[in-house]
């Protein structure tokens, strides 16, 4: 690699690595990411290089469709790395940027029979093709513990920024970027107040609602938020409390954001921000943190495409100014969820332990 090509990747790799700073309220601040799942992709990449388990010129291959697999396929095609990407139902538009950039994808669109849903079928893809592909490498980004601390240096900024950090509030997906970065904050503040936000028809805190809207129903798979499967990166230990939000009020919160802002994000950030701002409001005094993960660009065929939303005109028309109060788990519904976890241990809340990790899993 000549050093103008080093330079030009190192201002690339910067730009993606690290999230901007938006004030959205007086005591609330986003960190917007143009692609946050960069900083665990290459902490784990630069680490698997380094140590030996993937050797240059190598192959990496990793069950993802969303913005994990975008930061791969970048990295990867920087690296000169080779990429198999075992993927759910994509965009065209994500398609064609994962393919433009080298990834070979082995697309799964049906989970019939399969405990887990479509990520477990991924799974067990990918174990398969892994067999047939000798010495590549899996990042594991489930379960992989250098997700989480891939975002110490950003906690770090946000502190830069912020001396005192009182509430963080994230979504939970592999449950790396919370999770992280509050235990570096909680450094700086014992008392921070970690709230995580999770999707009605996810199994990650134990909900399991049995109704919900057709949008919740339908559309969830597309999200980045919640997951079919348990995720090793989740502390539940250091929540305090779960908010479960609708699909129509994630993309209510997203489409009032490009309203105010112009900025065009994913709804995973609607779902943060929505609680987010409900949670700051409440209690002006304290400095509130969220992480806006995703941006729109991959949703302009759905979240902001009139035929598309037509389809869920009678979930759309509801709205939610604050979450439901719930003192069980089986309360979890359709609607706007809030639970105090309280730092327990899943199992002090649920009665049971998490499932077991799916097969294909061997962190």
């Amino acid at each position: 690699m000549t050093t103008s090509t080093k330079s030009f990747s190192g201002n690339v790799i910067e730009t993606l690595a690290f999230p901007t700073f938006v004030q959205v309220a007086h005591n609330l601040v986003a960190a917007k990411f143009e692609l946050m799942k960069f900083a665990p992709a290459k902490y784990i990449l630069d680490i698997a290089l380094a140590n030996g388990q993937l050797r240059p010129g190598g192959h990496v291959i990793e069950s993802s469709s969303g913005t994990f697999a975008l930061a791969l396929s970048i990295l990867c095609s920087l690296y000169d790395l080779g990429l198999t990407l075992v993927t759910g139902p994509l965009p065209d538009v994500v398609r064609w940027r994962l393919e433009n950039l080298g990834a070979v994808l082995h697309a799964i669109c049906d989970s019939k029979g399969c405990k887990g849903g479509l990520q477990q079928a991924r799974l067990q893809a990918l174990g398969e093709l892994r067999s047939s592909i000798p010495d590549s490498f899996w990042p594991q980004q489930y379960t992989n513990p250098l997700n989480s601390l891939s975002y110490g240096p950003i906690a770090e900024r946000a502190l830069s920024r912020q001396q005192k950090i009182d509430v963080i509030v994230g979504t939970v997906g592999s449950g790396g970027s919370l999770f992280g970065m509050a235990l570096v904050l909680q450094r700086e503040n014992p008392k921070l107040e970690v709230i995580a936000v999770d999707h009605n028809k996810s199994v990650i805190f134990g909900a399991q609602p049995k109704r919900i809207t057709k949008m919740c129903r339908e559309a969830w798979t597309m999200l980045g938020v919640g997951s079919g499967i348990p995720m090793g990166n989740v502390n539940f230990e250091l929540c305090d409390e779960v908010h479960w939000v609708p699909v129509p009020k994630m993309v209510q919160k997203v489409h009032d954001l490009h309203r105010r802002t112009g900025m065009l994000v994913g709804p995973s950030s609607g779902a943060a921000l929505a609680v987010a701002e409900w949670r700051a409001a409440r209690a002006p005094s304290q400095n509130v943190l969220t992480i806006l993960p995703d941006g729109g660009v991959r949703y302009t065929d759905t979240l902001f495409n009139p035929a598309w939303l037509h389809n869920y005109n009678q979930d759309l028309i509801r709205s939610w100014s604050r979450p439901r109060d719930i003192a069980s788990l089986e309360e979890v519904s359709q609607d706007w969820c809030r639970f105090a976890w309280g730092r327990r241990r899943y199992r002090d809340v649920t009665g049971s332990d998490p499932a077991p990790r799916p097969a294909g899993y061997d962190p």
